[in-house]
């Protein structure tokens, strides 16, 4: 699990407020748990996706002293790797298969960077807020 800590002014609840928003969505839908000094977001494909294999991860929202602390979890991979596989083996079948299978394959690919993009999320909406890597001037 990695974590990353932004210093400014910035709330849990504003974090995961930026994450539904960005996440519940398509075939992912998100939702918070707790609110407060801590928050835990989850992220997760729907019960029956309209393309691509389950995936799942969560991300913990903490207030620290002058910030935010950051965590997401190991993301689920079972459930994507079971429909590249499946894809693999219709392709290995007939290639026309893999035309039929394009909205699985663009789904995977995309809940395969599903971490990264909730970095990339947060970071964006840290940097919207005014938070930063540095430590304030009262911390330093």
């Amino acid at each position: 699990m990695e974590r990353r800590i932004f210093h400014g002014n910035l709330t849990p609840d504003e974090l995961a407020n930026g994450l539904i928003a960005q996440f519940n969505r398509g075939n992912l839908q998100a939702q918070q748990l707790g609110q407060g000094n801590q928050v835990v977001v989850q992220i997760a494909t729907k019960p029956i996706p309209s393309s691509g294999g389950q995936t799942a991860l969560s991300v913990i929202l903490e207030r620290i002293e002058d910030g935010v602390a950051v965590q997401i979890g190991s993301q689920s991979w079972l459930g994507v790797a079971a429909s590249l596989g499946l894809t693999a083996l219709s392709a290995l079948r007939n290639p026309l298969n893999l035309l039929g299978r394009l909205d699985d394959l663009a789904q995977d690919i995309e809940n395969i960077q599903l971490s990264d993009q909730v970095w990339q999320t947060i970071e964006r909406f840290a940097r919207l807020r005014g938070a930063t890597f540095e430590l304030s001037e009262r911390l330093r």
